[in-house]
């Protein structure tokens, strides 16, 4: 998705003599602020564990990240397989991995640097997980093509966990951009995430702008941007049916961390 520039966040990085267009929040230091905002937050966990649990054999995540969703998972003492395409993201992931802290039953698992859509795996998983919404991440060949892997890396009694943010309900008035929010990270650090919506693309537009002050009363920034898709349920749900999988079950989702714009989640588990 290539969205137009976001001329809120332009109008705030220019304001803070920050001359560098935005970089990718999925780069290497991107990752570092990525896995500092979403350490503490717990949603989906609990629905997700839940339908793990009622689940049997080995675990496949995808677009795993620096491991807020693995690290439950491995609880569950089960050998698993994490996928993401950041090496930076699966360099934290292993020394967290490596800890009896993150993984006290020294579950066996596997890394896989790859595109959620383009993982090679051997098939026969009792449960493949796809949280954090982001399926929003890719495009309409994009999730098809995972539709598909998933389904062959699937036991024939396997679950597919998928979290999806309900478009429907997220359908702004005209000429609102999604917003602008500020919030403190850490003692000396702060974090301004502008939104903007593209209709025509049928996209969010994100940015994030993080803000530390050093000793003396100077500060530095820096800012990351990421496109999220707004797409309908009913899309999603035709794509997965598409690839021969089936819906058995729609949980909500439960926001541990209120983030504004986004208020309606649920948890789809599939099957083959």
């Amino acid at each position: 998705m290539n969205t137009p520039p976001d001329k809120s966040a332009d109008a705030i990085l220019r304001v803070l003599g920050h001359l560098d267009p935005p970089e990718d929040l999925y780069s290497v230091s991107g990752a570092r602020l990525y896995d500092q905002i979403t350490a503490g937050d717990l949603t989906e966990l609990p629905e997700i564990l839940a339908a793990a649990r009622q689940t049997t054999g080995p675990i496949l995540e995808l677009a795993a990240g620096s491991g807020r969703i693995t690290r439950p998972l491995l609880a569950l003492g089960r050998p698993l397989t994490a996928v993401d395409s950041s090496p930076e993201m699966l360099e934290m992931l292993a020394e967290r991995i490596a800890t009896k802290a993150f993984n006290p039953r020294g579950v066996s698992t596997v890394l896989v640097e790859a595109d959620m859509s383009r993982f090679e795996v051997d098939g026969g998983f009792g449960c493949v997980v796809l949280g954090a919404s982001s399926i929003t991440l890719l495009d309409t060949l994009g999730r098809k093509e995972l539709f598909r892997r998933v389904r062959n890396a699937l036991a024939p009694d396997g679950r597919f966990l998928l979290t999806v943010l309900n478009a429907d309900s997220h359908h702004p008035s005209e000429g609102h951009d999604g917003g602008t929010t500020i919030s403190a990270l850490g003692d000396d650090a702060f974090l301004i995430t502008v939104e903007s919506r593209d209709p025509v693309n049928g996209a969010r537009h994100v940015t994030m702008i993080h803000v530390g002050f050093n000793e003396g009363g100077t500060y530095r920034s820096s800012a990351y941007s990421s496109d999220i898709a707004f797409v309908s349920n009913a899309l999603i749900e035709e794509e997965v049916l598409a690839e021969g999988l089936t819906i058995l079950e729609r949980r909500p989702v439960r926001l541990a961390t209120q983030v504004p714009g986004l208020n309606d989640i649920e948890l789809w588990v599939g099957g083959r």
